[in-house]
């Protein structure tokens, strides 16, 4: 009995510490994002100051105005949650038609790393030793090689690809809440939309938005094996798990930590839950997933080691310590004077001992306390920028603006603090509806700890390596998606059944 109570008891703890931590940080990220320069209204534009002001007024009115009220509670709510689901296929459907448009209007070449990789495919010709320094996006390459090889190697070709990445990460995102819980699927898919609706990046042919559907079917292929009883769908879950949750790792190893959280948060309930453990299944679904997986890899190994299309000198790599470094300096971000420093070096033991000193060296001259500010800092320029960082890495777009809307979301754009505006404002819409949480039916538990838990080890990962903008935000969008519908969903369930009793 002791023993049960004291299993029950650590659990407790545990759920506790990731609740706490959980609203420590979304507390933290919402100081941060309602203190962004991006919230100021003064530099809006005219047109849309008055569309607030409207807005704001209309608000006012509703809650002054018992008539009001009562016609939209009686009367509208209830008219749109009847024809809910074709008001967002409607919405959907007209937010592609938009993004099409808007990728027509503003496909430019992208400078950086981008340009580099697209660059190679459009061009046959890379910048010297780029991929030998960063053999991390050689998945990117092959793969934009892929594309071009059969779909068009163009930046528009490019930019479809990501614009597909994108909004299929969405969409099984969606999928994936309808899995947990048929009505937060709604909730979800509103807050999908509104994010997707100010999200230049599918214009960025990068491995932030193509990763995102590999995320959305690993954690799908979890919630398969987790949910049925079938061995046979079990099976095909933990597939689906090991062999996306290997692509994603390939294309950004970063995007896997709700791998890790799955993995502690199911060794947890093993252990201290009381439950009957099937070793015959929960074995087979290992072998599956990690068989998968490994399968994956090596298939990427012999590719890459028979490919004659780039020649990779592997000495030349950045070492991991090197990124963790760079997140220790400055704003947390790319730091192009310890990169010059780390690249001149000759082998890899030189790298890893030159950045692990520096590493050692920033410690030491910060202190305890140092750090922590640091950190503290960091944790807001990685997080309060609800563009995801739109621009802040320097003018990666350099053609002139000649429509509406390149004047959106190019350097000097004249609506471009308009979008910043709104973009804001859903960001900050997320985090509060994280932040003020909400009491999740205990059915849900696990899959909320595990996303409150993935979330809590993605921030960890961008404090401790190289951050310093909201950018690398995007592939964890997931676990924020469908975190904050589940409680936007638990909230509206609440209310309904308390104003029915009432």
């Amino acid at each position: 009995m002791n023993k049960i109570k004291m299993k029950s008891t650590t659990f407790n703890l545990f759920k506790k510490a990731i609740n706490i931590i959980f609203l420590i940080l979304m507390a933290l990220i919402f100081i941060g994002a309602i203190r962004s320069t991006h919230l100021n209204i003064t530099a809006v534009s005219p047109k849309l100051f008055k569309i607030i002001i409207l807005f704001t007024l209309c608000v006012i009115i509703y809650f002054v105005s018992n008539r009001v009220q009562s016609l939209i509670n009686d009367k509208v709510i209830p008219a749109i949650l009847n024809y809910k689901l074709i008001l967002l296929f409607i919405w959907s459907l007209l937010l592609i038609i938009g993004q099409i448009i808007f990728i027509t209007q503003t496909t430019t070449p992208i400078g950086f790393d981008v340009g580099g990789v697209v660059g190679t495919v459009l061009h046959n010709v890379s910048i010297p030793n780029y991929f030998s320094y960063n053999p991390n996006n050689l998945p990117l390459l092959f793969l934009e090689r892929f594309w071009g090889t059969y779909f068009g190697s163009n930046w528009i070709s490019f930019n479809i690809m990501s614009l597909i990445s994108t909004d299929l990460g969405f969409i099984i995102t969606i999928l994936t809440a309808r899995y947990i819980n048929k009505t937060s699927m709604y909730t979800t898919w509103v807050l999908s939309l509104l994010l997707l609706g100010c999200f230049p990046y599918i214009i960025v042919p990068y491995t932030d938005v193509l990763v995102l559907p590999l995320v959305s079917l690993s954690f799908l292929g979890y919630l398969v094996t987790k949910k049925n009883n079938n061995i046979y769908v079990k099976l095909l879950g933990s597939l689906l798990t090991g062999t996306f949750g290997a692509l994603s790792f390939l294309l950004k190893p970063s995007s896997i930590i709700f791998i890790v959280a799955i993995i502690l948060i199911e060794i947890f309930y093993l252990l201290l839950k009381n439950k009957k453990i099937k070793v015959a299944y929960i074995s087979l679904i290992l072998l599956v997933s990690f068989g998968s997986a490994i399968g994956v890899k090596q298939t990427y190994n012999t590719y890459l080691h028979n490919q004659k299309y780039i020649k990779v000198n592997s000495s030349m790599r950045k070492p991991p310590e090197l990124f963790l470094a760079m997140g220790m300096v400055g704003n947390g971000g790319y730091n192009l004077q310890l990169t010059t420093e780390t690249n001149s070096l000759k082998t890899q033991k030189e790298k890893k001992k030159y950045t692990i000193t520096h590493i050692k060296d920033t410690l030491h001259n910060y202190g305890l306390w140092g750090y922590l500010q640091f950190a503290l800092k960091k944790n807001t320029n990685n997080t309060s920028n609800g563009s995801f960082g739109w621009l802040q890495e320097g003018n990666f777009i350099s053609a002139p603006i000649t429509n509406k809307f390149q004047q959106l979301i190019y350097p000097n754009g004249k609506h471009l603090f308009d979008y910043f505006f709104i973009s804001q404002i859903v960001w900050i819409a997320l985090i509060t509806i994280l932040f003020l949480g909400y009491k999740i039916p205990n059915k849900f538990e696990s899959v909320v700890l595990i996303l409150k838990l993935s979330i809590i080890g993605s921030l960890v990962y961008l404090l401790l390596f190289e951050g310093g903008r909201s950018r690398y935000l995007i592939q964890f969008l997931p676990q924020i998606l469908l975190l904050s519908g589940i409680y936007l969903n638990a909230y509206f369930e609440d209310y309904t059944f308390s104003k029915h009793n009432n």
